[in-house]
């Protein structure tokens, strides 16, 4: 996380300390749609508590997570500083969540989580020959979890009690910009990753590290 900021804050002062050719464009306010698949994993790899993890859960068996779709969307207001670098923020709705199981079983289970999500981004733009314009995004995400179920072939129950109900991460990604006569397009491939774990107490997957990790198409209109 640390370095995450460190990257961040070293692209914002080298872009503040930067010679500006133009004058920075107008804000932009925008909206956005997310859809793609998420899961839990633990630590930043891509292990999502498979065999070599060693864990065993409650049971006797290991849980392990397949991914799920995963799909939100929100508003965007995006802040020129330079022509090559932008603030970006984006503030909306995020549902994510896993299938789980254990080695002796299918997918049959899901964890859905649902929060309001707060996205600062530092964004650089290329300077387009055309109207396609590249971009590359990172930054530090808040998400404020507003609903917690554990969805089992025996019934759905409410989990909030054993959720933390904050998670502080991170998100990255490249992305394209179609300028219009009136707006633009944009769109974003991008992964998401959380630093907190998702449990709270022993109850749910004994006490493990979990957290949350999105891989996300986003597509968006931003206005003139």
């Amino acid at each position: 996380m640390k370095t995450t900021i460190g990257i961040i804050t070293l692209s914002l002062v080298t872009t503040l300390l930067s010679a500006q050719d133009n004058p920075p464009a107008k804000p932009r306010v925008g909206l956005y749609a997310n859809g793609g698949t998420s899961s839990l994993v633990q630590g930043m790899g891509m292990n999502m508590n498979m065999y070599s993890s060693g864990y065993s859960g409650m049971n006797g068996n290991m849980t392990m997570y397949d991914y799920a779709g995963s799909w939100g969307g929100g508003v965007s207001l995006t802040l020129p500083l330079h022509q090559r670098w932008s603030l970006v923020g984006n503030a909306g709705y995020m549902n994510r969540g896993a299938n789980y199981g254990d080695m002796y079983s299918s997918y049959d289970s899901r964890y859905r989580f649902s929060y309001i999500d707060v996205w600062a981004l530092a964004q650089y733009n290329n300077i387009p020959k055309g109207q396609v314009k590249f971009t590359a995004s990172a930054g530090l995400t808040e998400s404020t979890l507003i609903s917690a179920r554990d969805e089992t072939p025996m019934g759905n129950y409410g989990m909030m009690d054993n959720a933390n109900r904050v998670d502080i991460g991170m998100v990255l990604g490249p992305g394209l910009e179609f300028d219009l006569k009136k707006g633009a397009i944009q769109t974003r491939l991008l992964y998401t990753y959380g630093f907190t774990n998702v449990f709270r107490g022993m109850y749910y997957d004994s006490g493990m590290h979990s957290n949350n990790a999105a891989f996300l198409l986003q597509v968006g209109y931003l206005f003139n």
